[in-house]
């Protein structure tokens, strides 16, 4: 339940701020906004109240939002009216460069609303960053990363030339998503170079999609840093401080969350011995595993990670780096995306994986951090040029820009469709596949 509120909270800041963008951009450009949405109003609305020529409501139905500006088909697919000349008020009558700016308004919100989020959360909570020089184990890597050249224990040092000083999480995405050529890693002492192709890539994603585990991890010593109440390594006599070498045969020199989960999933209601280091004892400690395959511990990441604090306004440089990062990510994954040789596009999720990514219990840095992350997912998300999003409206507006011609209505409506069609396809798609995975 925590989940969906603040998974409905999210989405209610970002909609009615996208859609506040178009709203003023409207506004300014003197056109009449007939309805203002969140959420669908189809097949009624749960409220609404007119305020002068604006009716402000909520739908009944929980996907998005909208603006109803006159003169405009959007999604209601209204079309009354436009057999007759433009009124001033409305959109249509308008240059096309002004309803370019309205088009992509409710984008540019959503871009400050992410960079005003990092920003604030790295003046708030400061940044935690993880030196690579303290990754003194290196990474750990794929049976496909391997196939390239990795091997486990690599020390990461150079993308393309550029050195690295800080692991950066989405390390990952750079180098399959975004384009990176040239790895140079340190192996033995020795430096090595590794190329990276875009047929090689297609493989390793798609080595991904088939279970084979994630393209690389840091190798990060699994050192317990707390307790979760009742837990029962607690009570069998495991410490804070204690690294845990192995259970029962899994080696854990280093966490890999993943092998762990199934393994301790596979030992629900049983026992199972602890390999433990404390100080210059080894110990073997028994723990029963909950019914839930878990053992109560917390790891640790002190011995790696560093906080770093901002003032107020250099926290305004820190969120655009990071809102910058976001950006080139999300856009490498998209691409990878419509790229039907990765299969990338079975990882396609809907409401439940949004979900999911927001923690079980209320946690303000992680929600912020979703918000934000979402945030730019739904700016990037209507840009692309698909008829009946944003994107498509705005590559109109500069098709007419250059041509100096209006396209007619009888080829918007078409497109308009088409684009329509498209998306709910896309969203029962990407539902569907949570839904599936559900029970698989």
């Amino acid at each position: 339940m925590i989940q969906i509120v603040q998974l409905l909270l999210s989405l209610s800041i970002l909609v009615i701020l996208h859609e506040l963008g178009h709203y003023l951009a409207a506004k300014f450009f003197g056109c009449r906004v007939e309805k203002f949405y969140l959420f669908m109003d189809w097949p009624y609305a749960l409220f609404k109240k007119k305020i002068g020529e604006t009716e402000f409501g909520i739908g009944c139905a929980p996907l998005g939002g909208y603006v109803k500006i006159a003169g405009f088909v959007d999604e209601s697919m209204d079309s009354k009216g436009f057999e007759s000349e433009p009124e001033e008020w409305e959109l249509r009558a308008k240059p096309a460069w002004q309803r370019l700016i309205i088009m992509l308004g409710g984008i540019f919100v959503n871009i400050i609303l992410a960079w005003f989020i990092y920003s604030m959360i790295a003046f708030s909570w400061g940044e935690k960053y993880t030196p690579m020089s303290g990754l003194v184990d290196g990474f750990s890597f794929s049976p496909s990363a391997k196939k390239i050249g990795f091997a486990d224990g690599d020390q990461i040092l150079s993308v393309d030339g550029k050195r690295l000083t800080e692991y950066d999480p989405m390390l990952m995405s750079v180098i399959l998503f975004e384009g990176a050529k040239n790895i140079t890693v340190l192996r033995n002492g020795f430096e090595k170079n590794i190329e990276i192709r875009e047929s090689v890539v297609n493989e390793i994603i798609k080595g991904i999609e088939k279970g084979s585990g994630p393209f690389m991890s840091p190798n990060i010593r699994w050192i317990v840093g707390g307790f979760v109440d009742s837990s029962p390594s607690k009570k069998s006599g495991v410490e804070v401080g204690d690294r845990i070498l192995a259970i029962d045969s899994l080696s854990t020199l280093f966490y890999q969350p993943q092998a762990i989960f199934e393994y301790l999933s596979s030992k629900a209601k049983a026992t199972v011995s602890l390999k433990v280091n404390r100080g210059f004892n080894t110990l073997l400690i028994d723990v029963p595993v909950g019914d839930d395959g878990k053992i109560g511990i917390f790891p640790s990441n002190s011995e790696y990670e560093k906080l770093r604090s901002y003032s107020f306004f250099n926290s305004f440089s820190a969120g655009l780096d990071k809102t910058i990062r976001i950006v080139k990510m999300y856009v490498g994954q998209i691409k990878t995306m419509f790229n039907p040789s990765t299969g990338a596009y079975k990882h396609m999720g809907g409401f439940i994986s949004i979900g999911q990514m927001f923690p079980s219990d209320w946690n303000w840095l992680v929600f912020w951090s979703m918000t934000a992350l979402l945030s730019i997912i739904l700016a990037i998300m209507n840009l692309l040029p698909i008829p009946a999003l944003d994107g498509g409206h705005a590559l109109i507006a500069i098709v007419e820009i250059f041509s100096g011609k209006k396209i007619p209505l009888k080829v918007l409506m078409p497109l308009q469709v088409a684009g329509m069609v498209f998306l709910l396809g896309l969203v029962l798609y990407a539902n569907g596949m949570d839904i599936w995975r559900l029970f698989n």
